[in-house]
């Protein structure tokens, strides 16, 4: 009889809009994220992880107030909706201007680094200096992959040629094979294909061997400009004090380290 009252009581205290909050369920946010970006965020048997996943779910779990609803999207299909304003944010984007459809971006979630790999018989001569060190070589790219003007302009000039093909474990074989000479990637992504790889790698006495780093680029949530809920502020105000706090306390490099060691 209790717990009846007890229900009623709050039923009629939402329909008046003044339920405590301790009362009140989670508002749910939906956020979408990269189905393919490991090991960042993408799909295995069924399950959606990677590194992002595990940040955002850990700094949600300091917003009791919400419900995180985390959902794997095509990368080209997830930034439409984020354009449209059928989603509320996207991760993980690098600030670009020419998405006016953006705003805000939260607190950086991480920083990505496009880094060089070469094979031994390369770095038998000392290199250092990029791209004059360098001259004359084949490094490897993955198709698609959207290049700095540091990668591009020297291959423009002939001072270097660029291959792609499709994917990191290509390169990586073609890098083990000598087939190039180097190969730029995502430090996170190379490491964590090269880990899947190890058994086969090794047969061919490779390691993975970083060189030198290319560019870097900070990574956060995009939220949609033309999607703006009530709860938008404050979410947004909750989450950037959370990823702050675990940036603070170490959580966050806790978190990198278990994927990009």
């Amino acid at each position: 009889m209790q717990s009846a009252i007890t229900a009623r009581l709050c039923l009629a205290l939402a329909l008046l809009g003044i339920l405590p909050p301790a009362l009140a369920a989670p508002q749910t946010v939906i956020l979408y994220g990269d189905d393919d970006y490991a090991p960042y965020s993408y799909v295995e048997h069924g399950a959606f992880k990677g590194m992002y996943i595990d940040i955002l779910r850990q700094a949600a779990s300091r917003m009791p107030e919400y419900r995180l609803e985390l959902q794997p999207r095509p990368w080209k299909r997830g930034l439409d909706a984020l354009e449209k304003g059928k989603v509320f944010g996207l991760f993980p984007p690098g600030r670009k201007t020419e998405r006016p459809y953006v705003q805000p971006y939260s607190a950086m979630l991480h920083r990505e680094s496009v880094v060089l790999f070469c094979h031994d018989a390369v770095m038998r001569t000392p290199r250092t200096h990029f791209p004059a060190d360098f001259a004359g070589l084949t490094i490897g790219v993955n198709t698609g992959f959207l290049l700095s003007e540091k990668l591009m302009a020297p291959a423009r000039e002939g001072l270097l040629r660029l291959e792609a093909a499709k994917g990191n474990e290509a390169n990586l074989k073609k890098l083990a094979l000598r087939r190039i000479d180097c190969y730029a990637s995502d430090r996170g992504a190379a490491r964590h294909t090269a880990r899947q790889l190890q058994g086969e790698l090794a047969g061919y006495g490779f390691q993975l061997r970083e060189v030198l780093e290319l560019s870097s680029e900070a990574t956060y949530i995009a939220y949609s400009a033309r999607n703006t809920p009530s709860y938008k502020t404050d979410f947004i105000e909750k989450m950037n004090a959370a990823l702050l706090a675990m940036r603070q306390n170490g959580q966050l490099a806790h978190i990198e380290d278990a994927y990009l060691r």
